[in-house]
């Protein structure tokens, strides 16, 4: 493998324990993933020809929106990145720490972990030598402090911002330092020291150590002389001003790539497909296969019967597409293998434009931009899903329902947070209490989309349309589908009242999956408009989260904010994700992670 798994093979241990032992869950003891393997292999007939010997093709339904890691906010684009890039350091599949593109991993021990007189520690990371970029440049310590910089200044690593300067985003420091005061602070808290990197923080942060070992997905190192000639920023104090926060469409890095992972770019044609070539001089030896194609098919039927031909090698599935495939000579399926992935369906507080709420008022032509800043609408649409028959009738009991946003299975995670299940007595109470008895009497429209390809997440809306219509007619909905780069870019332009988004973290400190979802410097906050309601409730915790390395008192500051995160009803948490994919029996290497969608192409090959 890459030098480790993506994901801690104990947070696997955990999430299979907690779905064969929950009840109602429905799911059933299955077969370890490697014994299925081994099994499918036994009784498949061997193909007397592989296509594509030296390329792995893998089909998704979801399309590329970036290729620059500091503007990717969906596992479709990080799952590039992982390949195309290393961090600092990695996880074996014990879950232990590796060094990575660090030599060494910092500690009190060998003292590159050092307290400071001022409170604060000091982290030093010494970077390994020898390692080659794509474009054939060394890998130096000035590489590891400009990406980071640059990736804190445009907006992205919030985590490590908060790490290095207290604030969770570069945009919230300048506004209370200044600009030329905030860039000081920053410029401070990453040194080169000789063949290191140190990180300066003003006081201690718990998960540091953990959101630098990513494997490249969102911490991976870009090559600084590069990325200066193709116009990002130039690395410079008065230059600083002009990238602050930009978005992706104003990125000159939006279509390119500069790694020193086991893959390199090789061409991506938006909305239909990507290729990797290997990248021969990778510091670990090369990969296995030559070449992998990401090909976008949106539709799932085209998809088995591509992988049925053998002119696809690998594909996730949907329960009911197993059901369509397993069997079939020449292809093995792996099944119910527990997701570090939970999905939720978003409440957006300030919708951006008139797209999908018509003429902004209450009624049968629309609906007010601010309509889910109203408590009551959103417990209302909370008690109107229904949860259960989403999870057995629509992925076929492969999902369990997520507690909030700390992922089942993972540290902190509470079975006794407060729960909303379908009751639509509730449902209608709060409906007509929200905003003074208006919307009850008038009604709204809105228009949801979802990504086309993904019937889950439209059979999901299709339960909360049908009930909102039982609970009042004139409660409508109307749905729609966009490709995905085009359904994450109107997420990020605040566009949507609603969308079906999730949580992936990084790493099982509880700090990752809590500010994502609550800080207000992190994502969701941001793109769903509840922003001061984060500063004023979830801000203070979610620091003292940060900082604190008592695990009584970490595990009492994240009940308190999933508490929080249930009475403010910020989503509805729709369901945590069992993944199920299928591959032609020629495809050898592939491992299973909490990340099943997620391919390591390093050790891929056929045979």
């Amino acid at each position: 493998m890459k030098n480790t798994a993506f994901k801690q093979t104990l947070i696997l241990v955990l999430i299979f324990t907690l779905i064969f032992t929950m009840a109602g869950c429905n799911a059933k003891p299955a077969e370890a993933p490697e014994e299925q393997t081994a099994k499918s292999e036994e009784s498949a007939t061997p193909e007397k020809e592989i296509k594509n010997p030296d390329t792995f093709i893998e089909a998704t339904t979801s399309t590329i929106e970036t290729l620059d890691l500091h503007f990717m906010t969906s596992s479709a684009t990080t799952c590039i990145a992982y390949n195309v890039y290393d961090s600092l350091l990695v996880r074996n599949e014990q879950g232990e720490l590796e060094p990575c593109l660090a030599s060494e991993i910092p500690s009190y021990e060998n003292e590159l972990i050092k307290d400071k007189d001022n409170g604060g520690m000091s982290i030093e990371f010494p970077i390994r030598e020898g390692v080659k970029f794509h474009n054939g440049e060394l890998l130096t310590p000035e590489d590891v402090k400009y990406t980071f910089t640059r990736g804190i200044i445009v907006g992205a690593l919030s985590d490590l911002c908060q790490a290095l300067t207290g604030e969770g985003a570069f945009n919230s420091l300048v506004e209370k330092e200044g600009m030329d005061k905030a860039y000081d602070i920053l410029d401070a808290a990453i040194t080169v020291e000789g063949n290191s990197v140190v990180f300066n923080l003003g006081e201690p942060f718990a998960p540091f150590i953990e959101i630098v070992s990513d494997d490249g997905a969102e911490y991976g190192i870009l090559n600084k002389k590069w990325a200066v000639d193709e116009g990002a920023w130039p690395g410079t104090k008065e230059t600083v001003k002009d990238y602050v926060a930009i978005t992706d469409e104003n990125n000159t890095l939006h279509d390119k790539m500069m790694g020193t992972g086991p893959f390199k770019l090789g061409s991506w044609q938006q909305g239909e497909r990507l290729t990797l070539d290997r990248f021969d001089d990778y510091w670990q030896g090369p990969a296995k296969i030559s070449r992998v194609v990401r090909e976008i098919i949106t539709e799932g039927n085209i998809a088995i019967q591509k992988l049925q031909k053998g002119d696809i090698d690998f594909v996730e599935l949907s329960l009911p597409e197993v059901q369509q495939v397993e069997g079939y000579e020449g292809i093995k399926v792996v099944k119910d293998i527990p997701a570090a992935q939970l999905i939720k369906i978003n409440f957006n507080f300030d919708i951006n434009g008139d797209k999908y709420i018509g003429n902004k008022e209450f009624g049968s032509n629309g609906a007010p931009s601010n309509i889910f800043s109203d408590l009551d609408v959103r417990k209302a649409f909370c008690y109107a899903f229904d949860y259960k028959t989403f999870i057995d009738d629509v992925l076929l009991g492969t999902g369990i329902k997520p507690y909030g946003p700390v992922l089942v299975g993972y540290p902190t995670a509470n079975p006794n947070n407060p729960q909303y299940d379908l009751d639509l007595a509730k449902a209608e109470e709060h409906f007509k209490n929200a905003f003074g008895g208006e919307l009850w009497e008038k009604g709204f429209k809105l228009t949801v989309p979802y990504n086309e390809g993904s019937t889950s997440r439209q059979r999901a809306l299709e339960i909360l349309q049908a009930n909102l219509k039982q609970i009042n007619p004139k409660f409508e909905i109307e749905l729609t589908s966009l490709p995905w780069a085009a359904y994450v870019g109107a997420i990020n332009d605040k566009e949507l009242p609603m969308s079906i988004f999730g949580i992936l973290p990084s790493y099982d400190h509880p700090y990752c999956s809590l500010a994502y979802h609550m800080y207000s410097d992190g994502y969701y906050a941001g793109v769903n408009g509840y922003t001061e309601l984060a500063k004023e409730k979830y801000d203070p915790l979610i620091k003292e989260l940060a900082k604190t390395f008592d695990a009584e008192r970490t595990e009492e500051i994240s009940h308190e904010l999933q508490k929080l995160s249930s009475e403010d009803a910020l989503s509805i948490f729709h369901y945590q994700v069992i993944g199920q994919v299928g591959m032609r029996d020629w495809v050898q290497g592939y491992h299973t992670t909490a990340y099943p969608f997620l391919v390591d192409y390093y050790d891929i090959y056929k045979d």
